[in-house]
């Protein structure tokens, strides 16, 4: 397991070690989008005027049924899938962009990486194809667990099996993965070619990814719990979302710069 700490303490450097250019690379195109879809929301959703003693009012126009009107849902179906489409592009770029910082040390333009269009696509479509196979075999799995609950029906149980299944998830498409940050320097790899290389890591892989998981449930933990009921707590939850981004993409980043170019853990 020796080498699974070296591997977390690599991992951690290489994120906070680089942290002005991980800010610059990914930070803007990581919540650009997340705070246009939030945007379009305030403004499509029903909005009211507030009088003294706390009475609400709606604003805008009425509807036959007496409800504020909202945006027609098609136009909203549409608004947000625009939105969700952009906000993948956007992961993708920031996503190549930090793996090529990493690995080939190119820097972006202000704040956001190169674009390299091709690249961007290629990784958009390998992104697609882990989650297809995931959830194929998230399908099959579940479906065992469930008996499994099934014939024994105890909370402490289910929670271990629940745990241990996130945490395998994680497991295989950390595994599978590295046809992205291959995808982010044009160059080829089948999803059982990164399988195969990560073989020799498979067991000390966990200690990174259980390390990072529960740090980043407890820091969430704390979060909720400092910021109860309050909007506030968006801000510091939504860091800790891009935190853990960052963290995953350079596990896959440090897996491939070892596992497939030959480096070292420095």
């Amino acid at each position: 397991m020796d080498h699974g700490y070296r591997m977390l303490r690599h991992v951690v450097a290489q994120v906070f070690g680089n942290f002005g250019q991980a800010a610059r690379l990914t930070l803007l195109l990581t919540f650009l989008p997340m705070a246009l879809l939030l945007l379009l929301f305030l403004q499509t959703g029903p909005s009211y005027n507030a009088f003294p003693g706390g009475a609400m009012e709606p604003r805008g126009p009425m509807g036959p049924d007496g409800m504020p009107e909202m945006m027609n849902p098609g136009l909203l179906f549409l608004a947000v899938l625009t939105g969700i489409v952009v906000s993948a592009i956007t992961y993708c770029w920031a996503a190549v962009g930090w793996h090529r910082f990493v690995l080939l040390e190119e820097y972006g333009h202000g704040v956001v990486p190169k674009w390299h269009g091709s690249k961007v696509l290629s990784y958009l479509g390998r992104t697609i194809l882990i989650g297809l196979f995931v959830v194929l075999i998230a399908f099959v799995s579940s479906m065992l667990l469930a008996g499994i609950v099934m014939a024994m029906p105890s909370q402490g149980v289910a929670f271990i099996l629940a745990t241990g299944w996130v945490l395998g998830m994680t497991w295989i498409i950390t595994r599978i993965g590295l046809i992205l940050p291959a995808a982010a320097l044009g160059e080829s790899m089948s999803i059982g070619e990164s399988w195969t290389a990560t073989k020799p890591v498979a067991t000390d892989l966990l200690v990174p990814l259980l390390v990072i998981a529960l740090a980043i449930n407890l820091l969430s933990e704390l979060i909720m719990l400092l910021f109860t009921n309050s909007a506030l707590g968006m801000i510091p939850l939504a860091f800790l979302y891009w935190i853990q981004i960052l963290l995953n993409l350079s596990l896959m980043t440090t897996l491939y710069g070892t596992q497939v170019e030959g480096r070292e853990l420095t």
